[in-house]
């Protein structure tokens, strides 16, 4: 069967997911991978969400999404541009397709980091662009510098795509460093893409700032529900300048006519204030379960690892402790055939994470301490 040439840069991405690897963990195994919390939905957000189908209509909102949550939006990130720089998308995986949808003419080349989905540089491709990655510091708490990053830009660069915090590593953008790229790049009339999907789980202790709303060339997307374990309501939202916010939803229109809408009710009870008090419950867990995780990692000598500012995941250095030549993806499978613990390969995220494995603390006690204490018992057996 022949299909277009734009779905060979998406072929595989379905198999190789961490979506997928972390719904098929084996009955009795560790599971060190999930990408959300695993903390039962708060009852207060069930009998909400109760509450909004007994009562509310269901039917299609606006392309734009609900006006109201929009405002709320609005209003809760001080936007200059007020409701008309806000959109509703269905998870912030649309709220990039329909950015660069709208951005991207054949040839225009999008940078990444080097540590990032695969999915984000075969949106890129889909539409006919290139992409282009850029080094992240392996060694530092935040992910790159802009000088760096400024070097790397040439006439054919239209837009940066930035995580904030880094997808493997939990490591964020330095307030300050983004000021002078975003300076450099007004002034090139470059775009940049800024994914904050986690932002809102980070921790004291490290300069940190969100750049919603910064600037009109500025494109920030978000979303509020992987901390409640609700992330498959997919919905997520997207900042930008009124003139982009019309662009990307004449796209929508076309492909998803408008975001779930009991996801969109419930989303605006949330930025109402609905569940403050358990997200902060929530973020206080996780801030002892990654101490946790710190002092676990010391206690069996490992040493070297990415210290996380946001988010639940650490990226460990395994090659570093194996004394024969063993890639990430052939230690995973023996980790899971030998001690029933699955992580994920470092080079899922890109080459430069050959050699580590991502875990994450996003679970409960014993699993950290278990986890790591198989990994090292792991690592033995391998150098035996």
């Amino acid at each position: 069967m022949k299909f277009s040439t734009r779905i060979q840069h998406l072929q595989g991405l379905i198999e190789s997911s961490e979506r997928i690897l972390s719904d098929t963990i084996p009955k009795g195994h560790i599971d060190l991978t999930s990408s959300v919390p695993p903390f039962p939905v708060p009852g207060i957000l069930l009998n909400t969400a109760q509450e909004i189908i007994r009562s509310e209509n269901l039917n299609y909102t606006e392309t734009y999404g609900l006006p109201k949550l929009r405002k709320g939006l609005a209003e809760k990130y001080n936007l200059k541009w007020g409701a008309d720089g806000v959109t509703i998308t269905t998870g912030t995986t649309e709220a990039l397709f329909c950015v660069l949808a709208a951005l991207l003419n054949p040839g225009d080349e999008l940078l990444v980091p080097a540590l990032t989905l695969p999915s984000h540089k075969s949106v890129s491709l889909f539409f006919l662009g290139t992409v282009r990655e850029y080094p992240v510091s392996m060694d530092s708490a935040y992910q790159i510098n802009a000088s760096t990053l400024i070097d790397l830009i040439r006439p054919e660069t239209k837009a940066i795509l930035i995580n904030n915090p880094l997808i493997a590593t939990g490591q964020l953008f330095h307030p300050k460093e983004f000021e002078i790229l975003s300076t450099y790049c007004e002034k090139q009339d470059i775009f940049i893409l800024v994914d904050e999907s986690y932002y809102e789980i980070h921790y004291a202790g490290y300069e940190s700032a969100s750049f919603i709303g910064y600037g009109d060339h500025v494109i920030c997307f978000s979303s509020m529900t992987k901390l409640f374990c609700m992330s498959g309501l997919r919905i997520g939202w997207l900042f930008t300048i009124p003139e982009i916010t019309e662009a990307v939803n004449s796209v929508r229109y076309i492909s998803s006519t408008c975001a779930n809408t009991f996801s969109q009710r419930f989303a605006l009870r949330m930025v109402k204030g609905l569940g403050q008090e358990t997200k902060e419950k929530l973020l206080s867990i996780l801030q002892n379960r990654r101490k946790l995780m710190f002092e676990t990692l010391k206690q069996h000598g490992f040493t070297r690892y990415i210290e996380s500012n946001a988010g639940y995941f650490i990226l460990l250095n395994i090659r570093s402790e194996l004394n024969k030549p063993c890639s990430d993806t052939r230690f995973t499978k023996l980790l899971k055939d030998r001690h029933e613990i699955i992580v994920t390969p470092g080079s899922y995220f890109g080459a430069a994470a050959e050699g580590y494995i991502r875990i994450s603390f996003a679970t409960d006690e014993s699993n950290i301490q278990q986890g790591i204490a198989g990994i090292r018992e792991c690592i033995k057996e391998f150098n035996l």
